[in-house]
């Protein structure tokens, strides 16, 4: 192969990885991968590499155009450097992306990601119900990898719990004493409640779909 993205494509094509799963199951932010990918970035992070070596079982030489025999950490670099630790997060029953459907709270299943993209705190899954995000791209059936957390930052995607019982995904804003739920749905209007009346769950940081 004559450069470094032939290659790594070479190997997702061979194991029929895609793009999104390879970063999702390396913990490589999406945007990083596509810039490798399409050559856009003259010197990819050694890090970067390193981990997409270990996930299709290569030295790392045969990532860079080295040598492309049989993995052998001892044969690349320091085997501490090279290893990614894995961690499990649960997913949560589904919460309607809507305002009236209670929050599901049972454990669904788990989904494996890299401990390092959740170093930063508690976070957990949560699968989407209904339409009235689909404007942001968040539809039915993906999930939204959620930071546990009292308080969403103004502006960002949350899980809150309304009046007590009401699960709902939406884009919050502050004003004053009142916290305003902004659908992604022109056909839903924005509603907004007393600060004491929304329950935050947590802050939304990446959305997911299988393909």
């Amino acid at each position: 192969m004559s450069n470094i993205s032939e290659r790594i494509q070479k190997l997702m094509d061979e194991s029929k990885i895609s793009k999104y799963k390879l970063a999702k199951d390396t913990g490589i932010p999406y945007t990083t991968l596509s810039q490798i990918l399409s050559n856009r970035t003259e010197n990819p992070q050694v890090k970067s590499l390193q981990t997409i070596a270990i996930y299709f079982g290569k030295p790392l030489g045969y990532i860079t155009g080295g040598e492309e025999d049989t993995f052998n950490p001892r044969n690349t670099f320091d085997i501490d450097m090279m290893t990614v630790e894995m961690v499990q997060i649960p997913i949560y029953g589904e919460v309607r992306a809507g305002y009236n459907s209670l929050a599901q709270e049972d454990i669904v299943g788990y989904e494996v990601v890299s401990k390092n993209s959740v170093s930063d705190g508690e976070y957990f899954f949560l699968i989407v119900k209904g339409d009235s995000m689909i404007e942001e791209g968040i539809g039915e059936g993906m999930r939204v990898l959620v930071k546990k957390q009292r308080h969403i930052q103004h502006g960002k995607i949350g899980v809150v719990i309304v009046n007590g019982d009401e699960g709902t995904l939406k884009r919050v804003f502050y004003d004053g004493d009142n916290i305003i739920l902004q659908a992604a749905n022109k056909n839903i209007p924005p509603r907004v409640f007393p600060n004491d009346e929304v329950l935050v769950q947590g802050q939304v940081t990446k959305v997911e779909f299988d393909v």
